[in-house]
């Protein structure tokens, strides 16, 4: 009986550990997408963009769902957006790691626009992996 119960309390621990560092590694992917883009904007002398929870978990299940289906694709950018928004800009992209996405962003132009345009106050970032094929999202919103 009390091999049981030690052996329960044994589980139970592991996986509230496991669960604990699945949950910072989560949050630790995010912060890099955002981590990249704010260096890009000080690089170019625009403000940093504080996160949002809301954009966050947007861009979030976005990241997780290209990262499923092993595919790029954009978001319909409203769904899933806080209600009070007057504009909002999404990069989606792929590669070996968080650094390399954000200089082929900064590559692009239209992306680079999204990530350098002073409109934006808000931004939610997205962090998801298929095998070594990282995929990142950035959700740019200019609130209300």
């Amino acid at each position: 009986m009390r091999n049981r119960l030690a052996s329960r309390a044994l589980v139970g621990t592991v996986a509230v550990a496991l669960a604990l560092l699945l949950t910072a590694c989560y949050g630790s992917g995010q912060q890099s997408v955002a981590n990249e883009m704010n260096a890009d904007r000080r690089s170019k002398g625009r403000s940093t963009l504080p996160m949002h929870a809301t954009l966050n978990a947007k861009a979030q299940a976005w990241a997780e769902k290209m990262a499923r289906d092993n595919a790029l694709s954009h978001s319909s950018l409203s769904a899933g957006a806080p209600s009070c928004w007057r504009s909002l800009g999404e990069n989606v992209g792929y590669g070996s790691s968080v650094s390399r996405i954000q200089d082929a962003y900064m590559a692009s132009s239209g992306h680079r626009a999204n990530i350098l345009n002073t409109k934006w106050n808000w931004v939610g970032t997205g962090y998801a992996t298929r095998g070594s094929r990282v995929f990142t999202v950035q959700v740019f919103m200019m609130g209300c």
